[in-house]
């Protein structure tokens, strides 16, 4: 699963993207379903716009500082793991400690392959 936006993102702002999958034998809801943060991948973490004009692609992944897991998985309310679905959902969180300087999204990619792809 990755997720992919070009965005213009000034300093003191940020970008978080989160995820939420379901699997089809899951018995939970999928609105039950816990939000996952995604790890910024490709020094995406480091990316700032100088002016308006200038937008990067930003790259998200399950995973941890900066590392792609190549994979995702969580545990149901049942205390059961599963690692693949046949649902997911993604929630995109733009933060600033400055109301006039805020992140601008201008497109949006999302990839849910299969396992090893």
């Amino acid at each position: 699963l990755n997720v992919f936006l070009t965005a213009y993102r000034p300093v003191n702002t940020d970008i978080n993207v989160y995820y939420k999958i379901l699997n089809r034998n899951d018995t939970q809801r999928f609105e039950d379903s816990s939000w996952q943060l995604m790890t910024k991948i490709n020094s995406s973490g480091t990316l700032y716009s100088p002016t308006r004009n200038d937008v990067y692609e930003f790259s998200f992944a399950p995973g941890t500082t900066g590392v792609d897991q190549g994979y995702v998985s969580y545990t149901s309310t049942n205390g059961q793991v599963y690692s693949d679905f046949y649902q997911f959902a993604i929630k995109i969180v733009l933060a600033s400690s400055d109301t006039s300087k805020t992140p601008i999204i201008h497109d949006l990619r999302v990839l849910a392959l299969p396992s090893g792809a």
